[in-house]
């Protein structure tokens, strides 16, 4: 269920602005899990306002594709599906690929000491197995390559695309050997950005995106989709809702190895 989260919400923001922003960090950390309800009665009443700004915040994030509305159901968290996946990645490839040419030719002496250092936080954190620094570390390399592209839009896109399959993407971090790959395919992603080498940083990063979209297709094949209802995979199963069954990603959920 939702936690209490209002005293991090900063002041100065709209209330449309905070619940977006809250039901998003609960759905990033599984807080609210794929298929669960969506109440805007409750959500108003944990932040102190009506339900009016809570239908336009969970409007912005359906735009997103983070809830979804049904007339039987009401708001709910989107439940992936397979081409659901292979959508987010075919915009993905197109535009990550662009920002990382984009930035090996835009690349500051400030921006590559933040790369590098983002880059031996990664690797440390390989070695540690430290699930939560790893994700901070390629967070700031994401980040940080695709700010110095310039493309504020693409950015922007790319972002909002990340958020919907995170929580997979948190479960797949936690297999120490896709940790390890994924390290060593940013370095050498990195090592072509440093060396000026645009063209050969594009097609390391696009041979990356594959690599995680055929993992992330595998995992929501194997481990997601026989855990939903018939109906068409958009809510959990009732027995999973309840906390029975396990949701991939989700921090209590059993590792794989």
């Amino acid at each position: 269920m939702i936690g209490k989260r209002t005293k991090a919400l900063r002041p100065k923001q709209t209330s449309v602005e905070r619940v977006y922003e809250f039901v998003k960090q609960c759905i990033m950390e599984l807080s609210l899990r794929p298929g669960e309800n969506i109440s805007d009665t409750d959500i108003a009443a944990k932040i102190g306002i009506s339900r009016t700004p809570v239908r336009e915040a969970l409007r912005q994030l359906e735009l997103e594709g983070l809830v979804l509305h049904t007339p039987h159901r009401g708001w709910m968290v989107h439940a992936l599906q397979v081409r659901d996946v292979e959508n987010i990645f075919e915009i993905k490839e197109c535009l990550e690929s662009m920002l990382v040419r984009q930035a090996t030719m835009k690349l500051t002496p400030q921006d590559k000491a933040v790369l590098m250092k983002a880059m031996a936080s990664m690797e440390e954190a390989t070695s540690r197995k430290d699930q939560k620094a790893w994700l901070a570390a390629d967070d700031c390399l994401e980040k940080t390559l695709y700010t110095a592209a310039g493309n504020v839009r693409a950015k922007q896109i790319v972002s909002s695309l990340n958020a919907q399959w995170h929580w997979i993407w948190v479960g797949i971090i936690a297999l120490g050997d896709r940790k390890e790959q994924s390290a060593r395919e940013h370095r050498a992603i990195l090592d072509r950005v440093f060396a000026g080498d645009a063209d050969g940083a594009a097609a390391l990063a696009l041979d990356h995106l594959s690599s995680v979209k055929r993992l992330l297709l595998t995992l929501l094949t194997n481990f997601v989709l026989p855990l939903t209802e018939p109906f068409g995979g958009a809510s959990m199963s009732s027995q999973t809702r309840r906390g029975k069954g396990k949701v991939w990603g989700h921090p209590h959920a059993a590792k794989t190895s």
